[in-house]
C-alpha cells in the first residue's frame, strides 16, 4: 500500500504536472482491469475490501487497516464479481454472477447471466463464502435475487426479494423462471429475511404476478410495491395496512415513476418521474393516499436518483445529470465532508462513496478529465488523507487526453451533449477522429476516465463520444426525443457531431472512423451502411445487426409480455414496422463501402453472438472487407482483461491501417 498522509485537509494535496511521453503506453496498460474497483469501508472503519482480476481470476481483497495487512483473498469459482458491500463489520456480501446455456431456441442460443449474493467471514479462517437464499430448489434456476436491506432491524440478517413459484402445476421451463411473474406463469416476486450465517430464508412477503418494486421501512418491512399489468396496461403503487395491501395511486400509463425509497418521515415513497415536464425530478407519494408532491428538482438538468444512508437508510442527497454529474447532499454532515473534500483536493473532481458508521473515516475517488481514479482513506480524527490504491498505477505517470465537455447542434435544432477527448501534445488540427456511441442506449457517458478513449487519445486520435438524443440525465425532452429513432433522429445526432468537428477544421474529413459497442455497435454499423461517404472504416464490438432479429431473440428468450420485450416495443418500435426493419445494418449491405471490424463475446447474453456472426456472413457473401473476431468465453462487459486487450490491440491494428 502507497500512503501519501496530508498535514490536513485544509492544507489540500500537492499534485505535479508531467512531460508529455514520446511514446504510447501499451494497450495493456488500458486493457487490464483496475487494480482496485468497488472499494468499500467496513462499519467500524476499520478495513477495507475491493476487487481485481489478476490474471484473468477474480479476486476479493479484505485489508485490515490497523495492521496493513490483507485479512482476507478470496476468488469467486467460476463467477464475476459485480458489487462489494458490508453486512456487519466482519460478514462481506459478495455479488456475482456467471453466464450459463439453458437450451437453443429458433432465433438463438438461450443464455441467462445468473446472479448470486455469496456471504463472507473475513475471520473464518476456511475463507469459504457461503450462497444467500438461491439454494431452495425453487429458485435454484431463478436468474437472480437482489438485496433489499444490508441492515435491517435484525442483526445477522438481509432483506432480499426474488421470484417464489405460488402456482399449483409446477412449470419445468427455465424460461418461465427467469423472465418472473407474469399472467399464470406461477411467478411472484417475494421478500425474504435471509440469515447471513446459514443462508437460509424465510418469506416475509409475497407480491402478485405483474409486482416490480418493494419499498421498505428502516427495520427492512414492506410498506409499499409497484405492479404493472401489461393486459390492463395499469400502473399501481400499493401500500401495506394491517394484513392487506390498498391502492394509494394508479394510472393507465406505464414508466411513470422509478420508485427509490420510503422518505424520512416514513410517511411517503420517493418517485423519480419527469410526470409531463421536460426534466426528471423527485416526487412524493403518499402513503395514505394523494397526489403525487414535488420534492426535489434541478432547474437545469434531471435528478437522477435518490442517495440513501447505508446504515439508517434515510434519503441523504440526489444525483443530478448534466456534463457533470454531482451529487447534492442534503445531510449536513455529508455535506460538510464533501466540501472538506474538495477543498483538500482542489482542481479534481471528488465523490465521498462510503463512510464509517461515526462519519470520522469516509472513502473518497479523486479524479481528473486526464487521470484515472485514486482512492484515498481520509480520517478526520486524525486530519489526514491516505492514498489507499489507484485504479490503473501504471498510468499515473502518462499525459493522457485531457477530457472537455462540449455541444452542438443537430438538424433538427436540438442541442447534443457530448465530450471530446484530445490527444496529448498535438494541435487539434486536421487529426484524424474516432466516433465513439455510448451503448444502452439509453444510457449516457459521464465525461471521465474511459480505458477506451484514452487509448484512443495516446494513440493521436480525436475522440468524440456524443450523447445523442435517447441518452439520459440531460433532460426528459432529449430523452424521449431518443423513442422509435434507431437509425434515425438518434444517427443524424452522431453524424452531425463529426460533421461539426469537420466545418471547425478539428479532424481531417478523410479520416473518420466510427466505434461502438452494443447500441455503440449498431450505431457504427448504421453509420457506414446509412452515411457511407462519412466514414472510412467502422468497428462494432457486441453490437446489433438486425433490430427484428434482436426483438424476436428478446421475445422468445424473455417472452411477449416481458418488461425487456414491452420495453423494446413501445421505446424502440414494434419488430414489424417497416421502418424499423429497414433501418438494420442488416437490410442495408450493399449500400457499405467501409471495411468493417466486428468482434464479439460467444457467452455475451445481452446481444446473442448470432447478430455479428450472421452480419460477417452477408458482408462475405458480398464481397465486402471485414474482419470478425470471437472472444471465447467472454460476456457482454467485457469482464476480463484478455478479452479487452484482444480488442484494444485489434481496433489499434485495424485503426492504423485505415485512417493513417
Amino acid at each position: 500500500m502507497r500512503t501519501c498522509v496530508a498535514a490536513g485537509l485544509a492544507a489540500g494535496v500537492l499534485f505535479l504536472s508531467v512531460d508529455v511521453l514520446a511514446a504510447p503506453p501499451p494497450a495493456s496498460a488500458f486493457s487490464t482491469l483496475p487494480e482496485m474497483s468497488m472499494v468499500r469501508l467496513s462499519p467500524n472503519g476499520q478495513r477495507v475490501a475491493w476487487t481485481n482480476d489478476p490474471g484473468g481470476s477474480p479476486l476479493v481483497v479484505v485489508f485490515d487497516l490497523a495492521t496493513g495487512k490483507d485479512l482476507k483473498r478470496v476468488s469467486p469459482a467460476n463467477s464475476r464479481v459485480r458489487d462489494l458491500d458490508w453486512a456487519d463489520d466482519r460478514t462481506l456480501i459478495i455479488s456475482v454472477s456467471r453466464s450459463l446455456t439453458a437450451g437453443a431456441t429458433t432465433i438463438a442460443e438461450q443464455r441467462y447471466e445468473f446472479e448470486r449474493y455469496l456471504a463472507l467471514d473475513v475471520e473464518d479462517p476456511s475463507g469459504a463464502a457461503r450462497s444467500l437464499l438461491m439454494e431452495h430448489p425453487d429458485r435454484e434456476l431463478v436468474s437472480g435475487a437482489s438485496l433489499e436491506r444490508l441492515h435491517p432491524e435484525k442483526p445477522g440478517t438481509v432483506i432480499m426479494s426474488t421470484y417464489h413459484f405460488s402456482g399449483t402445476a409446477f412449470r419445468q421451463e427455465i424460461g418461465s423462471r427467469i423472465s418472473g411473474g407474469r399472467k399464470d406463469s406461477g411467478w411472484e416476486l417475494a421478500l425474504f429475511e435471509v440469515e447471513i450465517k446459514s443462508g437460509k430464508g424465510r418469506m416475509i412477503e409475497s407480491g402478485s404476478p405483474y409486482t416490480e418494486e418493494w419499498i421498505l421501512d428502516r427495520a427492512g418491512k414492506p410498506v409499499a410495491r409497484s405492479e404493472w399489468n401489461p393486459e390492463s396496461r395499469r400502473y399501481t403503487i400499493l401500500a401495506k395496512r394491517g394484513e392487506s395491501w390498498q391502492s394509494i395511486y394508479s394510472a393507465e400509463i406505464d414508466y411513470e415513476f422509478d420508485l427509490a425509497g420510503l422518505s424520512g418521515d416514513g410517511a411517503s415513497v420517493l418517485a423519480r418521474s419527469p410526470r409531463g415536464s421536460d426534466r426528471f425530478k423527485i416526487w412524493t407519494i403518499p402513503l395514505a393516499g394523494g397526489e403525487p408532491i414535488l420534492l426535489y428538482e434541478d432547474p437545469r438538468y434531471d435528478v437522477t436518483s435518490v442517495q440513501f444512508d447505508r446504515f439508517t437508510s434515510a434519503p441523504v442527497g440526489y444525483t443530478v445529470g448534466g456534463p457533470d454529474p454531482k451529487v447534492v447532499w442534503t445531510d449536513p454532515k455529508l455535506d460538510s465532508i464533501q466540501k472538506a473534500v474538495s477543498k483538500a483536493f482542489a482542481g479534481k473532481s471528488t465523490a465521498v462513496f462510503d463512510r464509517s458508521a461515526d462519519y470520522k473515516r469516509v472513502l473518497t475517488e479523486v479524479e481528473s478529465a486526464a487521470s484515472p481514479p485514486v482512492y484515498y482513506l481520509v480520517d478526520f480524527g486524525k486530519g489526514s488523507a491516505d492514498i489507499i490504491g489507484e485504479a490503473y498505477p501504471t498510468l499515473a505517470e502518462t499525459t493522457l487526453g485531457v477530457i472537455e465537455a462540449t455541444s452542438y447542434k443537430a438538424p433538427d435544432g436540438y442541442e447534443i451533449p457530448a465530450y471530446l477527448t484530445l490527444p496529448p501534445g498535438l494541435e487539434p488540427r486536421g487529426l484524424p477522429l474516432v466516433v465513439f456511441p455510448h451503448g444502452g442506449p439509453y444510457a449516457r457517458d459521464m465525461g471521465e476516465f474511459d480505458w477506451w478513449a484514452q487509448f484512443l487519445a495516446t494513440r493521436g486520435y480525436v475522440v468524440l463520444q456524443p450523447q445523442f438524443r435517447g441518452s439520459t440525465g440531460f433532460g426528459a425532452e432529449l430523452f424521449r426525443a431518443g423513442h422509435k429513432q434507431w437509425g434515425r433522429g438518434m444517427q443524424d445526432d452522431i453524424t452531425a457531431g463529426v460533421r461539426d468537428l469537420i466545418d471547425k477544421g478539428v479532424v481531417d474529413p478523410k479520416r473518420v472512423c466510427i466505434v461502438g459497442g452494443s447500441y455503440g455497435g449498431y450505431a457504427a454499423l448504421a453509420g457506414v451502411a446509412f452515411t457511407p461517404d462519412l466514414y472510412a472504416c467502422a468497428v462494432s464490438v457486441n453490437g446489433i445487426t438486425d433490430i427484428p432479429q434482436m426483438a424476436g431473440y428478446i421475445r422468445e428468450h424473455r417472452g411477449e409480455d416481458s418488461d425487456t420485450f414491452r420495453w423494446w416495443r413501445d421505446v424502440i418500435g414494434d419488430p414489424s414496422e417497416q421502418d424499423l426493419i429497414a433501418f438494420s445494418p442488416s437490410r442495408s449491405v450493399e449500400t457499405i463501402r467501409a471495411p468493417i471490424l466486428l468482434i464479439h463475446a460467444t457467452n455475451d447474453t445481452v446481444v446473442p453472438p448470432s447478430q455479428s456472426r450472421n452480419f460477417a456472413q452477408l458482408l462475405k457473401q458480398r464481397g465486402k472487407a471485414h474482419e470478425f473476431i470471437e472472444l471465447q468465453g467472454e460476456d457482454h462487459w467485457l469482464s476480463s482483461g484478455s478479452s479487452r486487450l484482444t480488442v484494444l490491440q485489434s481496433l489499434e491494428t485495424f485503426l492504423a491501417a485505415h485512417l493513417r
